[in-house]
């Protein structure tokens, strides 16, 4: 229950000092499959603060943003915000100008299970060098699906954010220069202490510090009658 995590800081600063390939930067803190609204922009906001200048691939949910891409159209300016319009206690809106690469009806299939999903309308925006795939509606990000399907493939950017803890080895890992667990803020945080626990029975391991756990097994015996 205790997985090492990367700050935002440290891993805008690998991210900037990569000198070839892709790093992969897990925000599992705002992982749609584990319950997240999608809506964190703070992997972006490091990145644009640690002065980032290479190519980078971000997903954000975000109907407002989208709403103002297709009032724009393809090929046209976009003055909006994205990130913050879901989860207001964690995020700010980060007011972005971009170009309208593509607008879509959000429906595709998973790259796993051959599933139709849909995240609704979705506008992929060009913002300086970060290429932003916008969503309408929260999806599963735990394969490579709404990335390929929007004309985005993951190995050809300098950094990709991925939203989920989980993936199958080949869709990121296999292939990653580097890929680091990010400690960004998110519902779905790894970082338990972050998460603001007050139901329980404190202190309690792992939220409090030293605090013992010794795993007891217990054994259960089916009764056939």
């Amino acid at each position: 229950m205790q997985v090492p995590l990367t700050s935002l800081a440290d891993a805008a600063r690998i991210t900037k000092e990569n000198q070839s390939g892709t790093v992969v930067l897990v925000d599992a803190a705002d992982a749609t499959s584990s319950g997240a609204l999608g809506d964190s922009n703070a992997i972006l906001r490091a990145l644009l603060d640690a002065g980032y200048e290479a190519t980078g691939l971000i997903p954000i949910v975000d109907a407002g943003a989208v709403e103002a891409a297709f009032a724009a159209g393809v090929g046209g300016t976009v003055k909006t915000t994205v990130g913050g319009a879901l989860d207001r206690g964690r995020f700010t809106p980060l007011p972005i100008e971009g170009r309208v690469r593509m607008l879509s009806d959000g429906w595709f299939h998973s790259e796993t299970t051959r599933e139709l999903w849909q995240a609704g309308r979705t506008a992929v925006i060009q913002f300086r060098n970060f290429t932003l795939v916008v969503t309408s509606r929260a999806v599963s990000l735990y394969d490579r699906a709404l990335f390929l399907a929007h004309g985005c493939d993951p190995r050809h950017f300098g950094a990709v954010v991925v939203k989920s803890p989980h993936c199958e080895p080949n869709m990121f890992k296999a292939w990653a220069a580097r890929y680091v667990d990010v400690d960004a803020p998110g519902s779905t945080s790894a970082n338990l202490r972050s998460l603001g626990h007050t139901k329980c029975a404190r202190p309690i391991f792992p939220l409090d510090a030293n605090v013992p756990f010794t795993p007891k097994a217990k054994l259960f015996q089916r009764h056939h009658p």
